[in-house]
């Protein structure tokens, strides 16, 4: 049903609340002493602004200064080339926990909402659901919350049906939890999707203690924890992950695999000669998986055993995060999107970490006032196989640009 429609429904037979109509953030809710029964926020330390060094690059650097050409301010202009080369810089982050009397959760991206009707921005990821139909700030009325006394904890983010998001945002939440030593009942978390459930469960937390995250759901705790909220992969987070779900990953002793990520059948950065390409690399003795029908304890496997790791810019991606120091990552990206959160990921494993620009092809889209587009790819497959023998010889390979 659309979203205006549930609005509609909900102010007429009254089985709805007002939507927040304004945003706060802790600080101000503290200064004012607005929040209800009180808010009590524990600091947990941060990391300062983290320059990241450069990082070797090949591909189709024609095809990069098109896209450069195209994009419109400088700024944008200068976020691009540091993206394509580096160096990269993460930015500051101070850690928190946020103890809330009376305040409520709702939807799946885990948006909380103060006493006063407030949306409590810096532990709501709104990036991705600000302007979403259905976004609280969007809607008229949201359902009537349901009340429990239990202490909730939100363990869940915007994106969170996609694996990166949740692995770098939303997991590493409970990190913070467990340091703050805040006493929680319940998580709330969606259980939609198997890795969801999966990795919830590899960080024993059990279906009872889920209270689950859905696009209705409205809920107000007795006491509701939150963290801070950041979405850049950092040490932190990547240490705490690798730790806690690599016990469950039996290493295979003396294995050492050389992987290939497929991403077929997807018109983002699919790769459109993968075949050609998957000719070129057998002989270097390549494997190609697909990683969604893995369970999650087998990618977590895979990954401690491999030595090299070449795939498309794509979610599986967060899983080199498993990955032994000193594996060797070659990322194929498009001139069109190079985030560069994988070399993040790379880069605090202690991995060796090579881009590679693919030519795009089927061009989805591109904004010129950010630099931000998408499109699938196109590999020389000798070039590459070239390119990967080099780097596992412990070279560095021509015609490539630092």
């Amino acid at each position: 049903m659309p979203p205006a429609w549930l609005s509609a429904i909900r102010r007429r037979f009254g089985h709805g609340v007002p939507s927040p109509s304004s945003t706060t953030t802790l600080a101000g809710l503290v200064a004012s002493d607005q929040q209800a029964g009180g808010c009590d926020v524990i600091p947990l330390g941060g990391c300062p602004r983290l320059p990241l060094p450069g990082f070797s690059v090949s591909g189709d650097f024609a095809a990069v200064e098109a896209v450069r050409s195209r994009i419109e301010n400088r700024l944008a202009l200068e976020q691009y080339d540091r993206l394509v080369a580096g160096p990269v810089v993460q930015p500051q982050v101070d850690s928190f926990v946020a103890v809330l009397a009376e305040a409520r959760v709702c939807q799946s991206a885990g948006i909380v909402v103060t006493a006063e009707n407030a949306l409590l921005v810096d532990v709501s990821d709104l990036a991705f659901v600000a302007d979403d139909p259905a976004g609280p700030l969007r809607m008229s009325h949201l359902p009537r919350p349901r009340h429990t006394p239990l202490t909730v904890a939100v363990l869940t983010t915007g994106p969170h049906h996609n694996y990166y998001h949740w692995m770098i945002e939303a997991l590493p939440r409970l990190d913070l939890y467990e340091r703050s030593g805040v006493s929680i009942d319940c998580f709330y978390a969606p259980l939609r999707t198997r890795f969801q459930r999966e990795s919830l469960d590899l960080l024993g937390i059990s279906p009872e203690r889920i209270l689950p995250a859905t696009r209705q759901t409205h809920l107000a705790p007795a006491r509701l924890v939150a963290s801070s909220f950041t979405g850049s992969p950092s040490l932190a987070k990547t240490d705490y992950l690798s730790r806690r779900l690599g016990l469950h990953a039996g290493r295979l002793a003396g294995r050492s695999r050389r992987i290939f990520i497929a991403r077929a059948g997807r018109r983002a950065r699919a790769i459109a000669n993968e075949r050609e390409l998957l000719r070129s690399l057998e002989p270097l003795g390549f494997e190609r998986l697909r990683l969604e029908a893995m369970p999650l304890v087998e990618q977590v496997s895979l990954f401690q055993q491999a030595e090299c790791v070449v795939g498309p810019h794509g979610a599986g991606l967060t899983n080199l995060m498993f990955c032994r120091p000193g594996t060797q990552v070659i990322e194929i990206g498009t001139p069109y999107r190079p985030w560069s959160c994988f070399y993040e990921i790379a880069h605090h494993r202690g991995l060796a970490y090579h881009l590679h620009l693919a030519t795009p092809v089927q061009i989805s889209h591109f904004d010129p006032a950010t630099g931000v587009g998408d499109s699938g790819l196109r590999v020389d497959p000798a070039e590459l196989a070239r390119i990967i023998e080099t780097l596992l010889a412990g070279r560095t390979p021509a015609l490539v640009a630092a």
